[in-house]
């Protein structure tokens, strides 16, 4: 089962309808491109799921383990139990990715890196959230 693709679809498609106001579908209209720079929902949804290993999240207690490495354990853990959570910011998801990695998505994607850092931000605690509905990560340290 792709979990993480369903989670993926669910927070794009419902942050997509609140930066756009209602309107009536018009006949073959085409899907609404990103601003310049930023990931496309089919490329977010790529760096996403590389980010946390696939459809299946394997990844997901590593991507944890990052951000408490880097001194966020408090986020991760509003992210992981329920109740609100707390917000990372593009600096934060440099620190924990590093430049170099998130350079490398970015230019494959043709994708501005600071963009990309912003939107990840925006979006890695609303998945990690997601991907533990329980309020727990399963063999977590």
């Amino acid at each position: 089962m792709d979990i993480l693709g369903e989670i993926l679809k669910q927070v794009i498609e419902g942050a997509a309808q609140q930066q756009q106001p209602q309107r009536a579908p018009q006949p073959q209209q085409r899907a609404p491109q990103p601003p310049q720079g930023m990931p496309s929902a089919n490329d977010l949804t790529d760096i996403l799921s590389q980010i946390f290993g696939g459809g299946g999240a394997q990844k997901l207690p590593d991507v944890v383990r990052q951000f408490e490495d880097k001194g966020m354990r408090e986020q991760v853990d509003s992210w992981v139990r329920t109740g609100p959570n707390k917000p990372v910011d593009r600096r934060q998801i440099e620190d924990v990715f590093g430049q170099r990695e998130l350079d490398q998505i970015a230019r494959n994607k043709g994708v501005d890196r600071d963009q990309l850092a912003e939107v990840l931000a925006k979006y890695i605690p609303r998945i990690i959230d997601e991907l533990t509905p329980q309020g727990q990560l399963s063999g977590r340290r």
